[in-house]
């Protein structure tokens, strides 16, 4: 590759039009007046542009709340208030999302982020869905030797899916949505605790390169702690340049330059031709039905196809009520070990994989190989089908967003850089890490388990919208949830913060800690099942919203195992 100056000049500085600004008000001064805390609470004022909002929000501190007028549910407060302002003002669901997405790059680096992969799921306000594959692709030119980082580091897809989702689906301007990330990078924000701590697990690896370095660890070399006022200046700039000139300064202008320079000092693969070749394609549908509703979400490289899977799987036998949690997690756990353990076979082409995986005739096919134990009868043993890179991996790498408004349209979008802080690079004046590729075969987007989900009823409007983070805990959270809510009756937020389960391959059933009782692990283990506990955190976290058509409100939920916030218009 030819060599190039390590730094490309950004262009000048400008700030956003008045027009791009009022929308939201200055973010500076929510922040400042309302909380040290998220950027804004229920009823401040937007004085500082004379436009107030046409109604309040509900606090985006809060982890359950509802509205008539739509809702935003996030893994971070402060990005969920800047949804919700977009829907306030009069936005739609997918400028809130794009929106929301956008400055989770910012408050959340080590989780997503413009180097970061995602996928979408929409359904649009006339009733049709649609799927956005953005997924990291690996170079064309990779060859493996790189240097440590460097030989991971994979084409981002997160800016032209979002672009993508925006110009195809939304109402507002790129630089609209884009404006309150810019401010969250130029004025900076407290730094969650999360993130202080994810941060701090990566400093040795951030302080071997100086561009990370600056970026994310304070001046002298040390990691910030939750509460310090952290800023994102290469970031704000970045995020600026797309704001002025559209997503082709990411893959076709300075940015790209940049990416290119930092590659080849370093012996990396992403290219500007690299760059400029990527697209946000149509993601391949897996779409099936449970219970009388449809299940929408995206095929390979996302692994939607095991949430319909594990749903038909279940739909073969009675579904245990919610007084035998025994059963119940039984014969869940067998259905999403096969889902899962399948989620990477193939059927000739992507789009036939895809069609014989999410049919009824598969479905009935492995059930006949789902554990006598799952359905009552005791079981000796059961044969390996999965290892930890299959079945688990590791938590701290993603985040999920779901978001509705008044007329029906509705959101899931899932975004990594897995595992946490990614490649632990940054390009010289770009603020945001590089993801990892999780593949090494060059041109392919490699297979994630991030499983945006939409629930449709009979009528084909919103009952959830869902998805989550945590390796393959994102599949089997999203299953759960959704059985909880259509087999057991549970509200959103029960289905959310009840006791979870994950299989780790063979006969083991992980279960969530404390939350389940000696008697129900017991009952598992008379059945053939070899149990195991982790700590809640271990079990993904899910961020969803739902509506109920009799009180015609959305309500959202964020996991409690983790930090998180929901918002909406309130009146």
């Amino acid at each position: 590759m030819e060599s190039t100056p390590d730094r490309i000049p950004a262009p000048p500085e400008r700030r956003p039009s008045r027009r791009t600004t009022a929308r939201f008000g200055t973010l500076r001064t929510i922040t400042l007046v309302c909380s040290a805390l998220v950027l804004a609470l229920a009823g401040c004022s937007d004085s500082s542009t004379g436009i107030p909002g046409p109604r309040p929000i509900t606090s985006p501190t809060a982890q359950v709340a509802s509205s008539p007028h739509g809702m935003v549910a996030s893994a971070s407060p402060l990005a969920t208030e800047v949804g919700a302002r977009v829907l306030a003002r009069g936005g739609t669901a997918v400028d809130a999302a794009v929106a929301t997405a956008f400055a989770l790059a910012v408050v959340e680096p080590t989780m997503s982020g413009l180097g970061g992969r995602g996928s979408i799921v929409i359904r649009d306000a006339a009733g049709n869905t649609h799927g956005i594959d953005g997924l990291n692709r690996v170079p064309t030119n990779f060859t493996g030797g790189a240097p440590p980082g460097y030989n991971q580091a994979a084409v981002p897809g997160v800016p032209a899916a979002l672009a993508r989702a925006l110009a195809e689906h939304g109402s507002w301007s790129l630089a609209e949505v884009l404006a309150p990330a810019i401010e969250l990078a130029e004025e900076g924000f407290p730094m969650p605790p999360g993130e202080a701590a994810r941060l701090a697990s990566a400093r040795g690896d951030l302080l071997q390169h100086e561009a990370s370095r600056r970026a994310f660890l304070r001046p002298d070399g040390t990691a910030y702690a939750a509460g310090d006022h952290f800023v994102q200046p290469e970031m704000a700039r970045a995020l600026r340049a797309m704001a002025e000139g559209g997503i082709d300064v990411f893959y076709h202008g300075w940015i790209a330059d940049s990416i290119h320079a930092d590659m080849v000092l370093n012996g990396g693969f992403i290219t500007r031709e690299e760059l400029a070749a990527y697209e946000a394609l149509d993601a391949i549908p897996a779409i099936g039905s449970y219970r009388g509703r449809q299940i929408v979400s995206n095929f390979r490289p996302a692994s939607g196809h095991a949430v319909v899977l594990a749903l038909h799987l279940l739909e073969e036998f009675p579904v245990p009520p919610r007084t035998d949690p025994a059963g119940w997690g039984a014969l869940v756990g067998e259905a999403m070990r096969i889902a899962i353990a399948d989620r990477n076979r193939s059927f000739g082409t992507a789009e036939q994989s895809a069609g014989v995986l999410t049919s009824r005739d598969w479905a009935r096919t492995r059930a006949a190989d789902m554990a006598p134990g799952a359905t009552g009868a005791p079981v000796a043993a059961l044969a390996g089908t999965g290892t930890d890179d299959l079945f688990g991996g590791d938590l701290e790498s993603t985040t999920h967003l779901s978001v509705a408004d008044a007329q029906g349209r509705a959101v899931a979008i899932t975004q990594s850089i897995g595992p946490s802080a990614g490649t632990r690079l940054a390009a010289s004046g770009v603020g945001f890490l590089y993801a990892t590729r999780l593949g090494s075969t060059p041109g392919s987007r490699p297979s994630s388990t991030i499983s945006p989900t939409l629930v449709l009823d009979a009528e084909g409007r919103v009952e959830l919208a869902l998805g989550g983070a945590g390796d393959s805990r994102i599949i089997s959270a999203v299953i759960q949830s959704i059985s909880r809510v259509l087999d057991h009756g549970m509200s959103l937020e029960q289905a959310v913060a009840a006791p979870r389960l994950h299989p780790l391959g063979g006969s083991e059933l992980r279960l969530e800690g404390a939350l389940w009782p000696q008697a129900l692990r017991d009952a598992l283990g008379a059945r053939g099942f070899e149990v195991s506990t982790a700590a809640s955190t271990w079990f993904g976290r899910v961020h969803a919203v739902s509506f109920d058509l009799e009180r015609g409100r959305w309500t959202g939920v964020a996991d409690p195992r983790r930090d998180g916030g929901v918002s909406g218009p309130d009146g």
